[in-house]
């Protein structure tokens, strides 16, 4: 009867091989290439914030479920266009196009206001010989890639690429389409920061790549995966870096991507935290002038130094050089102990009374300041009005993974709702509510967002005429602006 039974489950697993097979197959393998360079010829020095942003963004993806077939590390060893492509093909050779090869860069990025966003790119440097590569020549070494494309740009004025966060609009969008998933540190038209102890010792990375890191692996606590389901997707990376990194405005491609799974856990395995701060929670970072005190929330784990540094947004960049640092000294020896804690701190916006601030939480370990976390913090006037004006594209396919850039420009600081309307006036999707606006280095002043073609329902919205409303609010007076109408265009297969 034994023999039966053990004949019976070989020949049901005879029977389900091929069938494993084909799955894993179609799951496919990820192979990831990571490239930073910390030593320039024609830029400051940056060591060691690329290279640490590789350890980091490389322990991630060591603990995804999924496994890697392939994480390389290339730091300050590719100085040409040529050793770049080289790298490219090296790394991803054996892809298919079940497979999904994840490309991260940390370096310079280089882009002028008023050029072509063609012409902006990255440096890649060992420290005696360096290259640009633009978005073209990306475009053209990954498109010999295939499968799917994960490209994470690291570097100031990251977003020029995709054609986001920039003044006058894209000329050219780069790594576009259904093969491509993009997050950049920054808009086009942004610098991207990176944090250093101030002997330079071996601490420092940029904050995008600390929030990311934080935000995926188990360091964190997987704190990006809103629904706890052990798949964080792009979509949920995206909305975790744009509330937890303030230094700048992460950009993606495409916009609210919940398909694409850029990270995944077991929810039900033991998750030791690392991280010394975590759940950092704000009562509120859309303020009103007068407001001068924010108060907000977050978790110790474990007995450390912490302080909090303010910084403020004025002359139309970030003052680091002014920045405010306070300590918490829970204790007598400096220390706070584990726990839940609520603080209030005080603001000040300085002439104006309204403006933008970044509220940086840092731990001291082992006399090193390590970054922790941050919020944005959006104060807008307490009277007064707002001048508001929408500019929209002509006219996208969203089919073919077009979306449709949206730039509402704003002249003080507010919160905007923002809402698509079809031809009879009615909201098919809504793509911000009350949201803060952020200091995006345009010019003039604005906001801009992206929709990608869905109504509210995930759905297409039909081949059509489209308008965006845009919303704020001053000391309870209503402001309102509507674009002019553009075209929401069918795909010709």
């Amino acid at each position: 009867m034994r023999f039966f039974r053990i004949a019976f489950i070989v020949l049901c697993l005879l029977l389900l091989t091929p069938f494993l097979r084909s799955a894993s197959a179609e799951a496919g393998q990820r192979r990831a290439l990571l490239i930073g360079c910390d030593h320039f010829v024609s830029q400051p020095d940056t060591w060691p914030a690329a290279e640490n942003n590789l350890r980091l963004v490389a322990n991630a993806l060591f603990s995804d479920v999924r496994r890697y077939a392939l994480v390389r590390t290339v730091s300050d060893g590719i100085a040409t266009k040529e050793a770049f492509e080289e790298a490219v093909k090296a790394a991803f050779q054996s892809s298919g196009e079940n497979d999904t090869s994840v490309l991260y860069i940390s370096t310079h990025g280089i882009f002028e206001e008023n050029v072509s966003n063609a012409d902006a790119g990255f440096l890649l440097s060992d420290g005696t010989a360096e290259a640009l590569i633009t978005g073209a020549d990306l475009q053209r070494v990954l498109d010999q890639v295939p499968g799917k494309k994960v490209v994470i740009l690291d570097a100031c004025n990251s977003g020029a690429v995709i054609g986001k966060g920039l003044s006058g609009g894209a000329d050219q969008i780069f790594l576009s389409g259904p093969d491509y998933k993009v997050l950049c540190s920054a808009g086009g038209s942004e610098a991207s920061w990176y944090f250093q102890s101030p002997d330079a010792a071996a601490e420092g990375a940029s904050y995008f790549a600390a929030v990311l890191a934080f935000g995926l692996d188990a360091t964190g606590g997987h704190a990006a995966d809103r629904n706890s389901d052990g798949e964080i997707t792009l979509a949920e990376t995206y909305a975790y870096l744009l509330e937890h990194y303030a230094a700048s405005t992460p950009q993606v491609y495409p916009e609210m991507e919940e398909t694409e799974v850029l990270y995944a856990y077991d929810p039900d395995a033991p998750v030791s935290i690392q991280k010394a701060v975590t759940d950092l929670t704000f009562e509120d970072t859309l303020l009103t002038a007068g407001e001068t005190e924010v108060s907000f929330s977050f978790t110790v784990q474990r007995q450390t130094e912490l302080y909090y540094q303010i910084v403020y947004h004025r002359e139309g960049q970030w003052q680091f050089s002014q920045a405010q640092m306070i300590p918490d000294h829970e204790q007598d020896d400096g220390t706070i102990l584990p726990g839940r804690k609520m603080r209030v701190l005080s603001l000040n916006t300085g002439d104006g009374d309204y403006g933008y601030a970044m509220l940086q939480l840092f731990t001291m370990e082992s006399g090193s300041p390590v970054f922790q976390g941050a919020r944005l913090l959006c104060v807008r006037p307490a009277a007064g009005s707002v001048t508001l004006s929408i500019e929209t594209g002509k006219s996208f396919v969203p089919e073919l993974g077009q979306e449709m850039p949206i730039l509402a420009q704003h002249d003080v600081p507010c919160g905007l709702t923002v809402n698509i309307l079809n031809g009879e006036n009615r909201a098919v999707r809504r793509l911000a509510f009350d949201m803060p606006s952020r200091p995006q280095q345009l010019s003039p002043a604005a906001s801009s967002f992206f929709w990608d073609g869905k109504t509210s329902d995930g759905e297409y919205a039909p081949p059509g005429l489209y308008t965006v409303q845009v919303k704020t609010e001053i000391n309870g007076a209503q402001f309102l602006c509507q674009s002019e109408p553009f075209t929401l265009e069918e795909a010709a297969y």
